[in-house]
């Protein structure tokens, strides 16, 4: 089949991402790209030769020739942006949150569910395959009754002011992820809730926060999330997993960003699963996204604007009830300075702004 026709709205970090990953599939023909940055469109030009580059992202939603969006902008430009190109009939792919706010981004969600043209968002957790694997099982009855979801993401990654902006501090940013992966397993809505946080740094949002609760169908969680491990640390490390606890037996995952292990304790299997980590997964969104333009039947793996919209409500509700308690400060903003600085020059690390040559 003919390529597939899609223009790129941002390509700062995540443009760049969906950028590599496009350009390594038969399916996609990558026709316009569109950011401010006149250093960023040229490196586009420099990328894509073949493709619009442009500062006014109307050329881009306005071109009958491109079939799909990808919005990789900032979350305050995307309501706008989903209302045009769907008015101009394209398909949408957007970076999360889909909104600045959750009253636009449920507007999105109105929006989205109006039209027959297809929409994802990048939850990138759902396209893994170690999640997928984890699902499997307790879909096969291993574990027994699911009773218990634990996940934690850990990392030094974005520093406070350092490209969160509309979206929000670390929790909802990166943490939203978490919620909805919790909501993925639980396949239930959340019930209850309690959070604790704190405000690394003397910085104004806390950039560590625990949640613990309880789903509806009576499963319960706890979700603990911050980029707060270890920043000036001179070998700086993580910690991220997810275990699952049924009346019978167990799942869990670790990963190191390069490999995950998955280990499967079931009442008759028991496995250890070592496969690449496989990043941000955004190549498979791409095939199932494109998979469902082709077949013209939606798959049903892709998340869509409602789940985005769920996620990232529970995750600012998540942050308001922990501003509810004490909420204490800990570190000073000269800290917060000295890690800002070290980010800037860092060769590897966590989470670095992607500088294009």
């Amino acid at each position: 089949m003919n390529p597939i026709k899609i223009g790129l709205i941002g390509f700062g970090r995540m443009g760049g991402f969906y950028l590599d990953e496009l350009l390594k599939s038969d399916r996609w023909e990558v026709a316009g790209i569109c950011d401010l940055s006149p250093e960023a469109r040229a490196a586009a030009r420099r990328l894509v030769p073949g493709a619009k580059v442009v500062a006014d992202e109307r050329e881009i939603l306005d071109d009958p020739a491109i079939e799909v969006v990808a919005l990789c902008a900032l979350a305050d430009s995307r309501p706008e942006q989903i209302a045009r190109a769907i008015a101009a009939g394209k398909h949408v792919i957007s970076e999360k949150p889909i909104a600045d706010s959750v009253e636009h981004e449920w507007q999105a969600v109105a929006l989205a569910e109006s039209t027959p043209l297809f929409s994802t968002v990048n939850l990138y957790l759902r396209n893994s395959w170690y999640h997928q694997t984890i699902r499997q099982f307790i879909d096969r009855g291993e574990i027994g009754e699911l009773a218990i979801i634990r996940v934690c993401h850990m990392t030094p990654g974005l520093a406070p002011g350092e490209g969160h902006e509309y979206e929000g501090p670390a929790f909802h940013d990166c943490g939203m992820h978490y919620v909805d992966i919790a909501r993925w397993y639980a396949r239930s809505e959340f019930k209850t809730w309690n959070a604790q946080a704190i405000r690394m740094w003397n910085y104004k949002d806390p950039w560590w926060l625990q949640c613990h609760g309880t789903f509806e169908n009576g499963v319960v969680f706890d979700i603990t999330q911050g980029h707060v491990y270890g920043q000036l640390a001179k070998d700086q490390t993580h910690n991220s997993y997810i275990d699952i606890i049924g009346t019978k037996g167990i799942a869990r995952m670790t990963h190191d960003f390069k490999t995950a292990v998955v280990e499967l304790r079931g009442t008759t299997q028991t496995h250890r699963i070592e496969r690449p980590f496989g990043g941000k997964n955004i190549g498979t969104m791409y095939e199932r996204f494109a998979r469902s333009i082709e077949s013209g039947v939606r798959d049903r793996a892709l998340p869509t604007f409602r789940d985005a919209a769920i996620a990232s409500e529970y995750a600012w509700r998540f942050l308001q009830d922990a501003r509810k308690h004490d909420m204490p400060a800990i570190g000073t903003a000269e800290e917060l300075e000295e890690i800002r600085d070290r980010r800037r020059t860092m060769k590897n690390g966590y989470g670095l702004l992607r500088k294009r040559a």
